[in-house]
């Protein structure tokens, strides 16, 4: 049986901000990711995570010691970039090609307070999305900001995302927005999903997990 959703969680960012390894600092007793992967395991949708290239730097050895731990711990499937780069589409098309599911939840690994009540509210807008022909789902803010990071793509639009990731493999740093713009996205509240937003907060520096752990 094929199953119906699949998350995708990106860690393939430079995270230079935080000198490297975002999805390793420590934040209240664990692992940044862990917020992601344990909210993703409490609402039983199976994931995959998918690290920058094994090409990109040399992993050190405590790297790969803590990505088999995640691997571990969770028993979900981790892999890597296909191409050296830090853009999302990367991690999106990466994580597409080995899910066998209808929909896919694409999650940043930075996200702390992610809440279960918002991934489940999202999911709920899948039948309305196809009963109308809609192929994502994608949280928009009041003031018209999008959440591509924090939404369901229909597998079908992969052959969509594969003409992207050929212009970014041939130079053109496109941002995921571009993605967006050749599907037919469903735009719902952010502010539905979660009237305070903690739920799409991204922790970029080592001050913003000071802030956190206040």
């Amino acid at each position: 049986m094929i199953r119906k959703i699949y998350g995708i969680i990106l860690s393939g960012g430079k995270a230079t901000r935080m000198n490297g390894k975002k999805s390793f600092r420590i934040v209240n007793n664990k692992y940044l990711i862990e917020n992601v992967t344990n909210v993703l395991k409490n609402v039983n949708v199976p994931f995959i995570i998918v690290f920058k290239s094994i090409n990109s730097d040399e992993s050190s050895n405590e790297e790969i010691e803590k990505q088999k731990y995640i691997h571990n711990k969770y028993n979900q499937t981790i892999t890597f970039d296909i191409l050296k780069s830090e853009n999302p589409l990367i991690g999106i098309y990466t994580g597409m090609n080995l899910i066998n599911s209808n929909w896919v939840l694409v999650l940043p690994c930075d996200s702390p307070l992610i809440s279960e009540e918002a991934i489940i509210k999202l999911i709920n807008k899948i039948e309305y999305a196809e009963k109308n022909n809609y192929n994502c789902i994608v949280p928009k803010h009041s003031n018209g900001y999008v959440e591509p990071l924090f939404s369901l793509y229909n597998k079908s639009t992969i052959k969509v995302l594969e003409k992207i990731v050929y212009e970014v493999h041939n130079g053109n740093q496109l941002p995921i927005r571009a993605y967006i713009n050749k599907l037919n996205p469903l735009y719902i509240s952010a502010e539905e999903l979660d009237h305070s937003k903690k739920t799409f907060l991204n922790i970029n520096t080592i001050e913003d997990i000071k802030k956190l752990e206040k």
